[in-house]
């Protein structure tokens, strides 16, 4: 039996949607089929679209973090290059000025030049700069070399950046496209649900609700829990931002996505974090879930997709998904993963 837990309203409709996509899909010439009555049913078509949509959501924001990362690296890269360039055109302008002075004073055999000198020791006094000229001829061209097999080696570097860069964005674009295509698949089937179907499942979602705070002893809903330091800098940002939309990929103002609400909420506190729940897990301190303190960040799934802000009393504020608003949910409503403490 699935150990998946019931999840909100929305993402109810949207799996109802999704059944009913299926069963049209099922049958060629149709345009249009009666949804599926197994509320239970439903909940696990949901469960596992929802867990996909924002997979794939999640997987997109490190892809934007990464891409991020590589346009600041390709900057560098670039003024690498150019610097590298400018100082082998200015060895290159001294050599060639080097290599003028030689020729002029290169034309006859030294001996010869030595006897038709009209100064002899004027002359021994030339030929020694030139030697000297000579020798630091030798060592810059030897530096141009080394200079060029540098520079061949950045432009390099920058190339196969740039490559990492488009593969990241062309990924990056293919997840926001299936994640956009899973949300107007959503829109569309949810305009076909009838009242009673609407009912069925807002009924069995109150239920749902009410076992979940009876099961917690608490049918309040959770007052800002007394605290200070930057967890409750973190909690004041997120319970500022109740109400406001679910959108892919969103870090504010008006709107968000899970990973894109804590990394702002902790920004409040100090603290940089990736638009990412699987990165924010990786770069935070681990914390047990007994001793989870306000603003900590809990972690959902075995892949680390879904993340919220620890609020107390068992509640933590998220962005749940698109069709919802930033809430308070309980935290035994999705598959818990961990915890972690930024900073």
């Amino acid at each position: 039996m699935s150990n998946r837990r019931r999840r909100p309203l929305g993402r109810a409709l949207l799996a109802l949607g999704t059944a009913t996509l299926a069963v049209v899909a099922a049958l060629p010439g149709s345009s249009y089929a009666e949804p599926s009555r197994d509320i239970d049913e439903v909940r696990k078509q949901v469960d596992e679209l929802y867990e996909q949509a924002e997979k794939v959501t999640e997987e997109a924001n490190e892809l934007d973090d990464q891409m991020a990362a590589s346009a600041r690296r390709l900057r560098k890269l670039k003024g690498d290059v150019d610097r590298q360039q400018k100082k082998l055109d200015a060895m290159r302008a001294t050599i060639g000025q080097l290599a003028a002075a030689e020729y002029r004073t290169g034309g006859f055999d030294t001996t010869v030049q030595l006897l038709v000198a009209d100064n002899p020791e004027e002359f021994l006094a030339q030929m020694s700069t030139a030697k000297a000229f000579a020798g630091q001829q030798g060592d810059l061209l030897r530096q141009l070399q080394a200079d060029q097999k540098r520079l061949s080696e950045q432009k390099a570097a920058r190339e196969a950046e740039l490559t990492r860069y488009r593969e990241a964005k062309d990924t990056a674009t293919a997840r926001k496209k299936a994640a956009d295509t899973n949300a107007k698949k959503a829109r569309r089937i949810l305009s076909q649900l009838s009242a009673e179907e609407r009912r069925r499942l807002e009924a069995a979602e109150e239920r749902q609700r009410a076992e979940d705070r009876s099961s917690r002893g608490d049918e309040r809903v959770p007052l800002p829990p007394p605290g200070s330091g930057r967890g409750a800098i973190v909690l004041a940002y997120a319970q500022a931002q109740l109400g406001e939309p679910y959108v892919f990929g969103a870090d504010g103002p008006n709107s968000w996505d899970c990973s894109g609400l804590t990394m702002m909420a902790w920004r409040q506190a100090g603290v940089s974090l990736p638009h990412s729940s699987r990165k924010q897990y990786a770069v935070s301190a681990k914390v047990s879930r007994s001793n989870l303190r306000v603003g900590d960040l809990v972690i959902f799934y075995s892949d680390m997709h879904h993340v919220g802000i620890y609020a107390g009393n068992g509640m933590i504020i998220h962005a749940p998904r698109p069709g919802k608003s930033v809430e308070y949910a309980p935290i035994g409503e999705m598959p818990y993963y961990g915890a972690v403490r930024p900073g």
